[in-house]
């Protein structure tokens, strides 16, 4: 039978956003659950994450009226915002409830415990938030108009998401129960089922805290091995490999890919009149990275005296053929069957002729037909008699249908004009359309000679093309373009993201050292999770690389957390603390909101997940160990100086 398909930019694009719908929905459901799971598992009770994770339901709601009023829609990029929020605005309700539940272990009342939370940790969850939001900013003044959407989603989200959690959160922790008293004396009992968790967090922090060079030591030796692999990290510009594999359109554009003679994607080229056509023609065909070219240009400007004498010698041929109207009646299944069988027999005389004479090729293909007449004498024939009448029809209806076609083109043979050479208007409107412009401008399709897919031949391909057409465009051209304007969009929004945090960083806590301490996270985790890159052979690729400016704006909010504790006690301990455990516990809902896309059958958004997860992983190790490690000395250094 016929394995026929549809494919194509179209329907590839409608595809893959399809897709993508499906993988951010999936991804959204699956961190909204997980990362409360995590929350009621990382605090042993169920009332205040669930209303830290209903406060950030909330907050998703406004953002979707945010996005709505602002940008109006929503692309392959920005489709996974929902998700990538749930990660990153429940880190919020992480740091206010456990600094509340932190004060209210050490006897204060509920009202003290909010408003020390507020007032102390609600700095740094502030500035944390400006930091991340202001990552995504920085994507919103970039040139390519994809990132600036997703900049002004996301970042504006975050900033929404904040409203509840510092307005609706602190109010139900404060809610009473219709008794009239407060939770205090609960609040006591859960306190101590939970007392052993400090002391573990405790005694694991005090291994890294009492050998801060062992620690800076080991850290040092990941941030050269990390470097090393780094170098074998590169970026793949290849579009196709970052699609998902399943749908139908995908797999039949490999199957074009793979089988054609030619590429199936060129690059595309305009001439005003004919003579230009016929020189860029010429001029194209040279090219060492042209394959082949198509247009009507050869066939327009060709010298028609030859193929005039053709058109005469093939007109008074075809000049007595007439045909008579199709019969409209349905087929008659015996009489064809008898003919059919007739045909089977010819054709098993000729394939033993064909056979003798050893060309297996041939007589592969008599084989082939024979057995499919017989299959198709047979399908007639199967089923009820209703059913054979309407096969009967259908025959019927295929059988005038094709005399018809075979009538229209004798015709037009028979019409064919030889007063002169070929004219535009002369072509077939499938042709004519497809080359021929409606102010008269004339198409000519460049294919490359190697796979254009690939960064190096893509490039070299283009190049060519526009050392002779310098207004070219086509796939290969807008391929080349679309993802070089992506990556150095995002290496630009890296750059200004880094340079809003450190304004930010500045102005939180005045002080160059705090910049740089708060940095240090952000730096080794970076280094980090790009040398994991280059272990596990992940590449860039125009869906991941959104990680540059991320990567900073999450990372940098571990060190302004841990700082501004430290600012605020004056000891490096930080795990033992509420601190530690909220950065622990919003690192661990952040990797699950970002590893949800993992499960995206989208190439493209499962890599972006998979390096984002890594990187926040990374970033919240380096903050938990390497920084606390690094303010020891510092203690250490100042008090030796002191004495």
């Amino acid at each position: 039978g016929v394995n026929a398909g549809v494919t194509g930019e179209s329907v590839l694009d409608f595809d893959e956003m399809v897709q993508s719908q499906t993988d951010s929905t999936r991804a959204t459901i699956f961190s909204l659950v997980l990362v409360a799971l995590i929350f009621i598992f990382g605090y042993r009770q169920v009332g205040r994450p669930l209303k830290a994770t209903a406060c950030l339901i909330v907050g998703l709601g406004y953002t979707m009226a945010f996005t709505t009023a602002t940008v109006g829609h929503l692309n392959i990029l920005t489709i996974t915002f929902v998700p990538m929020l749930i990660g990153l605005a429940i880190d919020f309700g992480v740091h206010l409830i456990t600094r509340f539940e932190e004060e209210l272990q050490g006897g204060h009342s509920e009202r003290e415990a909010v408003t020390t939370a507020m007032v102390f940790t609600g700095k740094g969850i502030f500035t944390g938030c400006l930091t991340t939001a202001g990552a995504f900013a920085a994507m919103a003044i970039t040139d390519f108009r994809g990132i600036r959407e997703m900049g002004i989603i996301c970042g504006g989200g975050l900033v929404i998401s904040l409203i509840p959690m510092l307005t609706l959160l602190p109010a139900w922790l404060l809610k009473r129960h219709k008794s009239g008293s407060p939770q205090r004396h609960r609040t006591h009992k859960a306190a101590a089922r939970r007392a052993e968790s400090p002391e573990f967090r405790a005694r694991l922090e005090r291994l890294w805290l009492e050998r801060p060079w062992t620690v800076l030591g080991i850290a040092a030796a990941l941030t050269v091995g990390a470097a090393l692999s780094a170098r074998r990290v590169h970026f793949d510009y290849n579009l196709r490999r970052h699609r998902c594999a399943y749908p139908p359109s995908v797999q039949f554009e490999h199957k074009l890919v793979h089988s054609a003679e030619k590429s199936v994607i060129f690059g595309a080229v305009m001439a005003t009149n004919l003579a230009e056509a016929t020189a860029l023609e010429a001029r194209l065909r040279n090219q060492p990275t042209v394959g082949s070219v198509e247009s009507m240009a050869s066939y327009l400007a060709a010298d028609p005296g030859a193929k005039l004498d053709w058109i005469r010698q093939v007109r008074r041929t075809t000049e007595p053929i007439d045909f008579v109207q199709p019969d409209p009646r349905a087929v008659d299944v015996h009489d064809l069957s008898q003919t059919l069988w007739s045909l089977q027999g010819y054709l098993g005389l000729a394939a033993d002729e064909v056979a003798a004479r050893g060309k297996t090729n041939l007589l592969k293909d008599m084989l082939s037909l024979r057995a499919a007449l017989g299959e198709f004498r047979t399908e007639m024939f199967r089923g009820s008699e209703a059913e054979q009448e309407q096969k009967a029809r259908q025959l019927g209806a295929f059988q005038q249908a094709l005399f018809s076609d075979l009538r229209d083109t004798i015709g037009a043979l028979q019409t064919q004009s030889d007063s002169g050479g070929l004219r535009p208007g002369d072509l077939p409107p499938a042709l004519r359309n497809r080359f021929i412009g409606v102010q008269g401008q004339l198409l000519l399709q460049v294919y490359p000679r190697t796979n254009v897919w690939d960064r190096v031949p893509q490039a070299a391909f283009v190049e060519g093309l526009r050392e002779i057409a310098p207004k070219v465009t086509g796939a290969p051209v807008q391929m080349y373009y679309y993802t070089e304007l992506l990556k150095q969009s995002y290496v630009e929004a890296a750059g200004w993201a880094l340079a809003a945090i450190v304004l930010l960083v500045g102005l939180h806590f005045r002080r160059i050292s705090s910049i740089i301490l708060a940095l240090v996270p952000v730096a080794l985790g970076a280094l980090w999770v790009v040398g994991l890159m280059g272990f596990t052979g992940v590449s860039f690729n125009p869906a991941n690389v959104m990680m540059l400016p991320l990567v900073i704006g999450i990372g940098v909010t571990n060190g302004i957390h841990i700082l501004n504790r430290f600012a605020e006690e004056r000891h490096p301990s930080i795990l033992a603390k509420s601190t530690g455990k909220a950065v622990l516990v919003s690192g661990l809902t952040t990797i699950a909101g970002f590893g949800s896309l993992v499960l995206a059958k989208h190439q493209g958004i499962l890599s972006l997940g998979f390096v984002m997860a890594l990187g926040t992983a990374t970033c919240m190790i380096a903050g938990l160990t390497v920084l606390p490690a690094i303010l020891t000395l510092r203690e250490r250094r100042q008090g030796r100086a002191g004495k």
